[in-house]
């Protein structure tokens, strides 16, 4: 066979699977269902309204609704640390498990009401399944461990997935994702710079835009931290660098046909524009505290993603080449990878990329998430 047959052939099979697979994803309705995937929740035999069954000490997570100004009902968790739960041990396994009643009567909420000294992580997951998932539950273990007397998650599941209601779109993530923060300022009275943003994957666009929105109001609300873990920059990218760990990226070619890539570009509803909404964000604050964490080895969402965020936040703020590479520290971690810090007044942003770690994202029960909380 000749080499043109070959490459014929090649073509015409790649035709046969991307092209018919672009155009299919461009349907508002298919791209909803492929880049959420609410629908496949992955739970069977979870029971999500007793954590217990999950390896969770009796009533450390209490289940509860959130209200959302549309009135929309986030169903979320807020996980109580060991430490914490140590000191209390009586009061929580005598705390009576009768669900739905007021959060507030609940020991949870009383521990972390009531310590000043408190941190919340608020947790964005990724899509598929629900926050009972149990890679998220080692996750939020994982976090605490940190400081187990002082990290509280709370978790929560964006409309349309697991118990919370309604359709997911970009706009209604984001709400759901505010009023879940102001939930934690209004009713828990958790001031912000004490509070964590944790997000992954799909939750990274999510976390960026809620921080976004409280960049913008009058006054600027600024947090203690904003963590993106296997982040991407836009909608429109993920889609078509989108794998399934075993190196198939399906929408992938388009990337050879810009005039492509602009058409299927304008036909996504949701558009999760990070890498714009992170610069802006970065510009705007006066205190900012971001890690940007990735593996090589990501073979859902390549770890490019977050290389190009990093320059995307840093060309905003040095336009200058020069002076972006004197302010930039880069430490190698050997087998570990290796991190970039740049810093400058009350700004740091620091990128962290993992050599392992990516499959099934196990970084997120790796240290350096964790590690990225606890950056002064």
């Amino acid at each position: 066979m000749s080499i043109f047959s070959s490459f014929l052939n090649g073509l015409i099979t790649v035709s046969g699977i991307w092209i018919p697979a672009t155009l299919v994803c461009a349907i508002p309705w298919v791209q909803r269902q492929l880049f959420y995937l609410h629908w496949a929740r992955l739970w069977w035999g979870v029971r999500l309204n007793i954590p217990e069954s999950l390896g969770f000490l009796k009533s450390q997570v209490v289940p509860f609704y959130i209200q959302t100004k549309d009135g929309n009902e986030v169903y979320s968790w807020l996980v109580v640390p060991v430490g914490v739960y140590a000191k209390h041990v009586e009061e929580f396994r005598q705390e009576n498990l009768k669900l739905w009643g007021d959060v507030k009567e609940k020991q949870a909420f009383k521990c972390l009401f009531e310590d000043p000294e408190s941190r919340l992580v608020i947790y964005f997951h990724g899509n598929i399944g629900t926050i009972a998932q149990e890679r998220r539950t080692w996750e939020y273990r994982n976090i605490s461990s940190g400081a187990s007397n002082k990290i509280f998650v709370l978790a929560f599941d964006y409309r349309g997935f697991g118990y919370s209601k309604g359709v997911p779109t970009e706009d209604g993530c984001i709400t759901d994702a505010v009023a879940v923060i102001r939930w934690a300022m209004d009713e828990a009275k958790i001031p912000s710079n004490r509070i964590v943003l944790h997000s992954q994957s799909l939750g990274t666009a999510i976390a960026t835009g809620a921080a976004h929105y409280f960049a913008n109001l009058e006054p600027r609300v600024e947090f203690a931290g904003l963590l993106l873990c296997a982040g991407f920059t836009d909608a429109s990218a993920a889609f078509q660098n989108f794998g399934f760990n075993v190196g198939v990226t399906p929408l992938n070619p388009m990337k050879w046909c810009p005039p492509l890539q602009r058409w299927f570009g304008r036909r996504l509803t949701d558009t999760y524009r990070t890498s714009e909404k992170l610069a802006d964000l970065v510009r705007k604050s006066n205190r900012v505290r971001l890690s940007l964490i990735h593996s090589m080895d990501d073979g859902i969402m390549p770890w490019q993603h977050t290389e190009e965020l990093f320059k995307a936040v840093l060309q905003d703020l040095e336009p200058s080449r020069a002076d972006l590479d004197n302010r930039i520290h880069t430490i190698d971690l050997g087998e570990g990878g290796f991190v970039e810090t740049w810093s400058f007044e009350d700004k740091i942003i620091a990128k962290e990329i993992a050599k392992d770690g990516g499959k099934w994202h196990r970084i997120q029960g790796s240290p350096c998430p964790a590690d990225g909380l606890y950056r002064p």
